[in-house]
């Protein structure tokens, strides 16, 4: 009677969704409907249930989406992160490749106008012994004139040597020994002779000096020189590393800035995907009709809403299983993929959609008000969206409706109509039943 009835009601929602459609009304369930995700014609021949769980499975894919986009958006920026780290660490080595290589810079002016200076002073000393060179010839030279002269004039007024002789030199240290000019020549011309003589010396000597020392300074601009070269060397090589880590940081941005995009279009359409699911599961839920106390129902007939009446915390589904009238543990009785922990077993899912397990078949304990309680917890609680979410029936059976001392509403489906053995099913704090 209950699956005739809620037959019914989708045809009657059909068609009068189908006759306003080509009356051109505007509806406003359909025209939030968006083409890429449920195409025209495309829900045709389902059920609200299914069209609703669509929905839901392209909301969990598009947040699944967002997720990665996240992810991704995370795991660049923490790269953006290590590369910015990079780039300080470079700038600053670039910085101090830049001030050594003015430093050097600086040095290697400071030797050139060094070697400069030393080429000049050279020259100098260079241009004073040629003149000294000169100088000392000259002096030989009048020297000699003045020996000649002073030889020929004792030669001229002499009595003793003959006039054939006066050319002849051959007697000259004679001519020493008895010239009056002797101690001239020795003390004058001689003197100055050894004066230059040791200026020559000194003269050489500084430029012999001047040349070991133009010698290491350039040395020494060799050796800067290479500095340099390296220090430019690295400068270039931190600023390849530096344009390297700029590409890859304005290639991580672009791509960050791509997945904002889109995981703010994702939104968007989960926005407005969500909104149509809640139209729907309003339809559903609009669309349910409650069964009579006592009637039998078959599996997946709706049952009630989830609810907190009674003592709880927020609205849930307090799920019992009975075997002969004792207790059992519901997540073995419930089937595979139904709530993470539990499966195993054959009976049918309560509440349709994903499902959360928030307190487990056992001993617990828990505080309420400002005491802890423990007991014994004599099901599973589960939670449905949403917080009103349909509960249906796990197994055909006898559906009797209650409200217990705490004034919690509950169904209890029964496999046997008077409820004393097989199968029984409990369904606790349902808001409507």
């Amino acid at each position: 009677m209950g699956h005739f009835k809620k037959f019914f009601t989708i045809v009657i929602i059909v068609i009068t969704l189908s006759l306003l459609v080509l009356s051109n009304i505007s509806v406003p369930f359909l025209s939030s409907v968006r083409v890429q995700y449920i195409p025209a014609g495309s829900n045709i021949g389902q059920s609200l249930e299914e069209q609703l769980e669509e929905l839901n499975r392209q909301i969990e894919q598009i947040q699944n989406q967002k997720s990665d986009l996240q992810s991704q958006l995370d795991a660049n920026s923490y790269i953006i992160s290590g590369y910015n780290s990079q780039l300080s660490r470079l700038y600053a080595e670039a910085d101090i490749y830049n001030k050594e290589i003015e430093e050097i810079t600086l040095q290697i002016k400071q030797l050139e106008l060094q070697i400069e200076s030393l080429d000049k002073e050279i020259t100098q000393r260079r241009e004073d012994i040629s003149q000294t060179e000169s100088t000392i010839v000259g002096l030989e030279e009048e020297s000699n004139a003045r020996i000649k002269d002073n030889y020929y004039n004792f030669r001229l007024y002499s009595t003793t040597d003959e006039a054939s002789t006066m050319l002849n030199f051959t007697n000259i240290n004679s001519f020493f020994k008895t010239s009056q000019y002797k101690e001239l020549i020795q003390s004058g011309t001689n003197d100055v002779l050894v004066q230059l003589a040791e200026l020559k010396q000194q003269l050489q000597d500084k430029k012999k000096d001047l040349d070991e020392k133009l010698l290491q300074v350039k040395k020494d601009k060799e050796v800067v020189d290479i500095r340099k070269t390296d220090l430019a060397k690295k400068k270039e090589e931190a600023d390849v590393k530096i344009a390297a880590y700029l590409a890859s940081v304005s290639q991580l941005q672009a791509q960050n800035a791509a997945a904002q995009t889109k995981i703010y279009a994702f939104s968007e359409e989960e926005i407005q995907m969500k909104a149509q699911a809640n139209l729907i599961q309003q339809e559903i839920m609009n669309s349910y009709v409650p069964v009579g106390s006592g009637q039998y129902v078959l599996a997946g007939t709706y049952l009630g809403k989830q609810g907190c009446t009674g003592l709880c915390t927020g609205a849930h589904l307090h799920f019992m299983v009975y075997i002969d009238n004792q207790i059992q543990d519901p997540c073995g009785y419930l089937k595979s993929g139904i709530v993470d922990g539990c499966g195993g077993g054959y009976l049918d899912k309560p509440i349709n959609g994903s499902l959360i397990l928030t307190s487990w078949y056992g001993n617990r304990c828990f505080w309420w008000g400002n005491q802890n309680y423990c007991d014994f917890h004599t099901g599973i609680d589960i939670v449905g969206q949403p917080w009103n979410a349909p509960i249906f029936a796990t197994h055909d059976g006898y559906a009797y409706k209650g409200v217990d001392g705490y004034g919690a509403n509950y169904v209890v489906l029964c496999q046997n109509a008077n409820c004393n053995s097989g199968l029984k099913t409990g369904y606790w704090h349902l808001s409507e039943f």
